[in-house]
């Protein structure tokens, strides 16, 4: 890998490769091109001080991540986990309703969306058509950001306190670490869906699993912290928690292959004429996954 490096004009990292060092900078190294998401802990500080330019596939995989929060929800508001449970079981209940989590459409609920991340945006872009009310937190978010994307922003607090449905696209950067506490959990309202796809340390989990543990929220969690969880964590085994391994983003068959085609493409267009669609620049670490 090294000495591939030290040849190249350009240069294609994935997963399983070893992250560039140091020693690897040399002036000819034009470019990376991450077949993957994040980039943080792959990339030495010195390379953002040459001309090498970074691209990464985040973008391509946040659609991944929306979809995933689209299909948790959907199936969360029609209690089909329950009805897959319970069928499984020998029951055949078709009441619509169970205790505490009535089932319900997605239009004219709604919807509160932590953060316009990547993957923030592309669920609010695939909510838009179901008639639901969206709301968004995020403090970097200016009006008419939110004009374009189409929302409201509000504050956290508004957020969990008002919202149907809550799903998490926050950055893992220290200032969000346990936005969902002992101080917040609670406000989230009886019935609620909570969705987290981001990434575990955004969330107090004991703090929820409290609230989680009174019958009154539904949770669908598909990052932890640490990951796994313990063989006795409470989310295994709580009735209201559907539990995930971390899939919600680049997991997919079809989806892999568009990462690939993706980094070639941002490639071609490099070395042909200078451009990069999903270019990452030193600045933006910062606030990345």
């Amino acid at each position: 890998m090294k000495e591939a490096l030290k040849d190249a004009d350009a240069c294609i990292t994935c997963w399983g490769t070893p992250p560039i060092t140091e020693d690897m900078l040399t002036g000819r190294l034009r470019l990376v091109a991450h077949a993957a998401g994040t980039i943080k802990n792959l990339i030495p500080d010195a390379l953002w001080s040459t001309k090498c330019r970074v691209t990464s596939n985040a973008p391509v995989i946040a659609e991944d991540v929306a979809q995933t929060v689209l299909a948790l929800i959907l199936c969360s508001l029609r209690n089909l986990w329950i009805y897959s449970k319970t069928t499984r079981e020998g029951q055949w209940v078709k009441g619509g309703d169970r205790p505490n989590f009535p089932t319900r459409r997605l239009d004219g609920l709604r919807v509160g969306v932590v953060g316009a991340s990547h993957a923030g945006k592309e669920a609010i872009k695939l909510l838009s058509p179901f008639g639901c009310e969206i709301v968004l937190s995020d403090p970097f978010v200016s009006p008419v950001e939110a004009k374009k994307l189409g929302v409201k922003v509000v504050s956290l607090d508004e957020l969990l306190q008002t919202s149907d449905v809550i799903t998490l696209h926050a950055p893992p950067v220290e200032s969000c670490r346990h936005m969902i506490n002992s101080r917040t959990a609670p406000m989230m309202k009886d019935n609620a869906i909570f969705i987290n796809t981001a990434r575990g340390m955004l969330v107090d989990e004991a703090a929820l699993v409290k609230e989680l543990e009174k019958g009154r929220i539904f949770a669908c969690i598909d990052v932890t912290d640490p990951e796994p969880p313990a063989a006795d964590h409470p989310f295994r085994h709580l009735e209201n928690v559907i539990l995930t391994p971390h899939i919600a983003g680049g997991q997919t068959t079809n989806g892999r292959q568009m990462l690939g085609e993706n980094s070639i493409n941002e490639v071609y267009n490099f070395l042909n004429r200078g451009l990069l669609k999903f270019e990452v620049r030193s600045e933006m670490i910062s606030n990345m996954a």
